[in-house]
């Protein structure tokens, strides 16, 4: 066995000295850089070499020659050398891998590789991601990089509370199942809570199922205020100048993120001339792309904010976050439970973040300690 290092500019070039000295049967044992060169380390079985080796085509004059055996290489120096050589790219990888923590590790490409992967296992998306990881500052460190990739994330939450936003009327829309007549409760009781059940009154535009009528009537008769079913502009119209003066929360039909009669509805509230906030239910235990479809069915800007439900029931918060983020609405608040006003919350970006770390931290195809956000 015979090993060979070979110096050059690039790996081109030593690959070329490797394959005009030793042959195309030569074995690449390393390949590094040194000094700003490439240096490669090769070797080649002589025996096998020469048993191999082509004959060169001799003249008609020159008399044939027969192949003497070669003679035999000192292998047992060549095989020493080899060992040597073995040994010093196991001790360079030791130092190089040896004792590293998580949070050490990863730089450059790598380290954006890393937190792609965490990323994308919350829930978010490839672009969103793409975006928080071109915006990240230069660090070495992948946890302290992850603790400004939450930050930033927590940050590109606009958090706004509802009674800021102007509006005589309040109109609510979402998904079939997404809990939107219980936030319509749970926002007409704090209200009932501030202002008293005089002040505060409730309309259903949702004539297509009776369950969802006897749902926010029961609510109705819990908190003290009068329910109206309306279905088209005049019994809206009436409905509204019946409870002239009330602070009006108006509970809309449940429909599929595709059905155009969502937007008809929309249509319909934000036709009467009076300031309307039109607050939009994600449901955090839905799918990002029924999310996604959803507030698609809405012009920028059409909005005043979302709010997210179910988040108790939720598997993952990283896909709901991202479309709140994308489709730019203010977080008006999330709902937990099943107690109404108690388990509506003011959003809190940088929380709701946090929990989204750590619904991806106790998925069993994840190592907890590379989803954790260091305190």
């Amino acid at each position: 066995m015979r090993v060979e290092r070979y110096v050059a500019r690039d790996s081109r070039s030593a690959m070329a000295q490797v394959r005009a000295e030793l042959g195309a049967d030569a074995l690449i044992l390393a390949n590094r850089r040194v000094a700003g060169q490439v240096e490669i380390t090769a070797a080649i079985d002589v025996e096998h070499a020469v048993a191999n080796a082509v004959p060169k085509r001799r003249s008609a004059s020159e008399p044939e020659r027969r192949p003497t055996p070669a003679a035999s290489p000192t292998n047992e120096i060549q095989l020493k050398a080899l060992e040597n050589e073995l040994e010093r790219l196991r001790n360079i990888l030791d130092k190089e891998l040896g004792g590293r923590k998580w949070q050490e590790t990863g730089k450059g490409p790598a380290q954006k590789s890393v937190l792609r992967q965490r990323l994308l296992r919350m829930g978010l998306s490839r672009t969103l991601a793409g975006e928080l990881l071109d915006r990240l500052p230069r660090t070495e460190r992948l946890d302290v990089a992850w603790r400004q990739i939450v930050t930033t994330l927590g940050d590109r939450l606009q958090i706004s509370e509802a009674e800021t936003i102007p509006g005589e009327l309040t109109a609510v829309y979402g998904g079939t199942g997404v809990g939107k007549t219980s936030t319509i409760a749970r926002l007409a009781g704090e209200d009932i809570q501030r202002i008293g059940s005089n002040r505060v009154g409730l309309v259903t535009l949702d004539s297509y199922r009776v369950g969802a009528q006897e749902q926010l009537a029961s609510f109705a008769d819990a908190l003290g205020v009068p329910l109206f079913v309306a279905d088209d502009r005049q019994s809206l119209s009436l409905a509204l100048k019946k409870m002239q003066g009330r602070k009006i929360y108006i509970d809309t039909a449940g429909m599929s993120q595709h059905d155009a009669r969502l937007r008809r509805q929309y249509e319909l509230v934000r036709g009467f001339g009076k300031t309307v906030r039109h607050v939009l239910v994600l449901a955090a235990s839905a799918q990002a792309s029924q999310c996604r479809a959803l507030a698609a069915n809405f012009a920028p800007r059409a909005l005043s904010g979302a709010i997210i439900s179910k988040v108790d029931e939720a598997q993952s918060l990283g896909g709901v976050l991202d479309v709140v983020i994308s489709a730019r609405l203010p977080l008006l608040g999330f709902s937990d439970g099943q107690r109404i006003p108690e388990d509506l919350h003011y959003a809190d970006g940088l929380e709701l973040v946090r929990r989204a770390v750590q619904l991806a931290d106790v998925d069993p195809a994840v190592p907890a300690r590379q989803l954790r956000v260091a305190s």
